[in-house]
């Protein structure tokens, strides 16, 4: 930035170097996150075969899916049930399935609404990772699509997956935007250096891009601003639609993407 020729230009900064860059450090911003929970639980797997084709195929979702883990000492059963704690109705809850990715590379989402339940609390705390690989197995052969091969049991322990349920949660950066005074340079901070999901939803679901979606309006505003309260606004602007795809999300990501 010392190299720009001409100072009275505005400058301005685009950071986009991942969740663990550190150029919004060397420039001074701060480092904070807000870990938000999205009220979910969720778990990833991917199955990669190399003698399929990597052709893309459709997305396959599933809705209601049940996981018996009687095997395991967890009755199975879809029926409510009475819980003699709080004398309320409590039921097993229905996970939701997504499949996804090439014939060659095939993953696969897992995820529910937070309860607690016994089957969500088993399988946030088992220690043995051979039952979440056990699960996607089943699943994936039950709702793979027709033309592709099942996977067999031999392969199980090639199914790369979480060990256990996890809770879904929203990480994003307190400050996306800020002004630099000295050198007259505006910062943006975009991509998953802005905020990141630890859980993959697939089909291009990037929260780290939509932030991009109020980029050109903001570099505009930018470029033409008359004095220090013309940048003052637009970085208001910004720091908004950021906040709002993060609000937005909360609400509606996971029930447009996975739930629904």
């Amino acid at each position: 930035m010392r190299k720009v020729v001409m100072p009275d230009w505005p400058k301005i900064i685009v950071v986009a170097d991942g969740s663990h860059g550190e150029t919004c450090s060397v420039l001074g911003l701060s480092p904070d996150y807000m870990v938000e929970s999205c009220n979910a639980y969720g778990a990833n797997a991917a199955i990669t075969r190399l003698d399929q084709r990597q052709v893309p195929t459709p997305e396959i979702r599933a809705h209601n899916v049940y996981l018996d883990l009687s095997a395991y000492g967890i009755e199975f059963t879809s029926a409510v049930k009475e819980s003699p704690s709080s004398h309320q109705a409590v039921k097993q809850p229905a996970f939701h399935l997504k499949i996804y990715g090439t014939f060659r590379h095939r993953y696969i989402a897992l995820a529910c609404p937070a309860s607690d339940s016994k089957v969500v609390r088993f399988l946030r705390h088992t220690l043995s990772s051979s039952i979440m690989k056990t699960i996607f197995h089943q699943v994936f052969n039950t709702y793979k699509m027709d033309i592709e091969p099942r996977v067999r049991d031999a392969a199980v322990s090639r199914v790369q997956c979480s060990r256990r349920l996890f809770e879904i949660t929203l990480s994003h950066r307190r400050a996306t935007a800020a002004y630099i005074q000295g050198g007259g340079r505006v910062v943006t901070v975009e991509g998953e250096a802005a905020r990141v999901l630890n859980f993959d939803m697939g089909s291009g679901v990037n929260l780290g891009f939509q932030g991009l979606e109020s980029l050109e309006e903001f570099i505009g505003k930018i470029a033409t601003a008359v004095d220090q309260s013309d940048i003052l606004e637009a970085l208001a602007a910004k720091i908004r639609h950021s906040k709002q795809v993060v609000e937005d999300f909360k609400q509606n990501g996971l029930l447009a993407a996975i739930f629904e």
